[in-house]
C-alpha cells in the first residue's frame, strides 16, 4: 500500500534554492554575480540576491576578493564536518607511498605546507633500492627548491600561490633568494604538466618528483618520489618515475574524493594555455609501461 504524503516531504523552497546558488557557486570555482547565478539557476534575479545575502550572513559566501560577485567562504567547510573529520590523510597516503616507493625502487614522501617550508608527514622506502634519502616523517624542506614545495605551490589557488611569492620576494634576503627566475619556470612548467621537478636544487645529490593533490577540505598536500641523482637521472625521473608518480597521486585523490595533478594545476590555467602544453609532458604520462 502507497504511503500517503506528509508534510515532511513537501520540500522548503527556499532551502533547496539557497542549496541550489551554493552549489553554482561550488560548480563555478570562480566568483559569480547575481545575474550569473539567476542564469545557470533559473531562480528569479531578486531571489538570488536575497540568498546571496543570507549565505554571506552566514559565512558560507563571501564577497570577492578580486573583481564583482560572490565566492565559496569557509563556513562551507562546517556542512561538510563529519565527512571531512573521517577524512585522515597521512593514514589513507600510506599504502600509496609504500607502493610508489618498492614500484621505483626509490623513496617517496607525503608533505604538507608549514609556514615557508614544507614537512614530511608520511615516508616510504624501497627494499631494493641501493641508496636512500636519509629525510623521514618530521623532514623539512623548502618551499621554493623542492619538489614537495613547488607542487604544493602549483596547486594552491593563485592569491595563496603569490602570497607565498611576495613574502619571499619583499622579506630578508634569505627569504628573497627562495624567490626567482629558476622558481618561475618551475611552477610554469609545473602548471603545465602537473608535477613539479627539483634536479639537484634542494641537494645537490637529489633528484625527484611531486604532484599535488588536493583534498575535499581543500588543503593541498604533495606527493613525491626521487632519490640519488646517480641512480635516478633526469631522464629516468621523467620516463620512469613520473607517469607512476602521478597514477599514485590520482589513486589516493580518488579515494579521499579529491583532484590531482593536471586536472588541479590546469584548471587555472588558460584554455589557450592548457593546449599549449609542452610535448614533452605527454610521454611522461602516456607512454611509460608499469
Amino acid at each position: 500500500m502507497a504511503r500517503t504524503p506528509t508534510a515532511q516531504d513537501t520540500p522548503v523552497l527556499g532551502l533547496t534554492q539557497g542549496l541550489e546558488v551554493l552549489d553554482c557557486h561550488a560548480s563555478a570555482r570562480r566568483p559569480l554575480e547575481v545575474a550569473e547565478v539567476a542564469q545557470l539557476t533559473g531562480i528569479a534575479p531578486r531571489t538570488v540576491g536575497r540568498l546571496v545575502a543570507t549565505l554571506v550572513r552566514l559565512g558560507h559566501l563571501r564577497a570577492a576578493s578580486e573583481g564583482a560577485g560572490h565566492e565559496l567562504a569557509a563556513g562551507v567547510v562546517r556542512l561538510a564536518e563529519g565527512y571531512l573529520v573521517g577524512i585522515d590523510v597521512r593514514q589513507q597516503s600510506r599504502r600509496h607511498v609504500v607502493a610508489l616507493a618498492e614500484a621505483c625502487s626509490a623513496s617517496s614522501f607525503l608533505g604538507v605546507r608549514l609556514d615557508d617550508e614544507m614537512l614530511v608527514v608520511e615516508a616510504a622506502r624501497s627494499r631494493s633500492a641501493l641508496a636512500l634519502l636519509g629525510s623521514d616523517i618530521g623532514t623539512r624542506m623548502d618551499i621554493g627548491t623542492s619538489a614537495l614545495g613547488r607542487a604544493w605551490l602549483a596547486g594552491v589557488d593563485a592569491p595563496t600561490r603569490q602570497a607565498v611569492l611576495a613574502r619571499f620576494r619583499d622579506g630578508p634576503a634569505w627569504l628573497r633568494g627562495k624567490a626567482g627566475r629558476a622558481l618561475d619556470l618551475a611552477l610554469a612548467d609545473a602548471a603545465q604538466r602537473g608535477y613539479a621537478l627539483s634536479l639537484g636544487e634542494w641537494h645537490p645529490n637529489i633528484n625527484s618528483a611531486a604532484v599535488p593533490i588536493r583534498t575535499p577540505g581543500g588543503e593541498v598536500v604533495s606527493m613525491n618520489c626521487g632519490g640519488p641523482a646517480f641512480l635516478i637521472p633526469k631522464a629516468r625521473l621523467e620516463a620512469v618515475i613520473v607517469p607512476r608518480l602521478l597514477r599514485a597521486a590520482a589513486a589516493f585523490a580518488r579515494d579521499i574524493g579529491g583532484v590531482s595533478g593536471p586536472a588541479l594545476t590546469q584548471a587555472a590555467l588558460p584554455p589557450r594555455r592548457v593546449r599549449a602544453r609542452t610535448a614533452a609532458s605527454r610521454p611522461a604520462v602516456e607512454g611509460a609501461a608499469d
